[in-house]
């Protein structure tokens, strides 16, 4: 029997055939898969802003701002910028740097935003200063006081009798009222001024939103007390006494304009050229000078509460009263 060879063509087909049975196609030696790309996980909010002077307002470099774990330092520009990971939440912040003074702080919100931040420069700010004009440093250096100040524009109660019941000059009453008047929107540096004055027999003391002008003719060694930044607080002034009045005049304006500066916020400075020295003067009146009127700007550029050196408090704090007598 003779055998017929196959085709040439038929043999190839079915080695083509066997290749492509099997399932996966090898991968080349040495070679490592691509993963498929990955989603991104959630971030976290981002604050970003700008940290400037307070005393001067010029952008701060290279001071640090931190919050929780994140840090940055602050460019050229001053700009800055925290970025968090997903479910942070922060709150409060710090500012280092040479020649700055601490502080310290809370953010209002945790969601991205834009929060520009400021501190002090200790090149152009008397520190100690700020602690007595602001924080008692000057009479008690070793209890600083939280800063204190009003929030909105005081009422003004003038009693119309001293503490005997008697009668008050009409005109006295009237100059109390226009030193009130100028006093106040200067102490609050042009935020707000008088919302009421009232005259009367009564007291708001304790009232919220109420200072009360209250009269006494006992000079017991002192012309004038009040409580320092206190709503609801006294100013208490000596009528028409010796060492008190000036001339005709039964009480000095620089007396009214140094009682009003406690009730409003201020402490006494210790230097003899201020309006709130504390130290016995017997001119009949005087102004403030600029160094009061710049660190007047400064306590109202921190919030009521915040301790030395620059440390804003967290929620609205609870003050001890604090009366002082000139």
């Amino acid at each position: 029997m003779r055998l017929r060879r196959p085709a040439a063509g038929f043999a190839l087909v079915m080695i083509v055939a066997a290749a492509g049975c099997g399932g996966s196609t090898p991968t080349e030696p040495g070679r490592t898969p691509t993963p498929p790309p990955q989603t991104p996980g959630p971030s976290g909010p981002t604050f970003a802003g700008t940290l400037t002077a307070t005393n001067g307002g010029e952008p701060i470099a290279g001071a640090t701002v931190t919050a929780g774990n994140v840090t940055s330092v602050s460019d050229g520009h001053g700009a800055y910028s925290l970025a968090f990971p997903a479910g942070a939440l922060p709150s409060g912040f710090t500012i280092t740097g040479t020649g700055l003074v601490p502080r310290s702080g809370f953010f209002s919100s945790s969601g991205s935003r834009t929060v520009d931040l400021d501190a002090f420069r200790l090149d152009s700010f008397d520190q100690e200063y700020f602690r007595a004009i602001a924080r008692n440093g000057f009479e008690e250096p070793a209890r600083l006081q939280p800063l204190r100040r009003w929030t909105r524009a005081p009422m003004v109660y003038i009693r119309t009798v001293d503490d005997a019941g008697r009668a008050i000059l009409s005109e006295v009453l009237h100059q109390v009222a226009a030193i009130a008047s100028t006093a106040i929107p200067l102490y609050s540096r042009g935020r707000f001024g008088v919302a009421a004055i009232e005259f009367g027999t009564e007291t708001r003391m304790n009232q919220a939103g109420w200072i009360t002008v209250d009269w006494t003719r006992d000079a017991s060694g002192f012309c004038g007390q009040a409580h320092v930044g206190r709503e609801g607080g006294i100013v208490t002034l000596t009528y028409d006494q010796p060492g008190c009045s000036c001339g005709s005049q039964k009480i000095r304006p620089r007396t009214v304009k140094h009682e009003f500066g406690h009730s409003m916020g201020l402490w006494h400075t210790g230097h003899s050229a201020d309006l709130m020295s504390g130290i016995g003067i017997s001119e009949c009146d005087r102004n403030m000078t600029a160094r009061e009127l710049q660190y007047l700007e400064y306590l109202y550029r921190r919030p009521v509460g915040n301790t030395d050196p620059d440390n804003d408090p967290s929620s609205a704090p609870r003050l001890v009263d604090m009366l002082v007598r000139h």
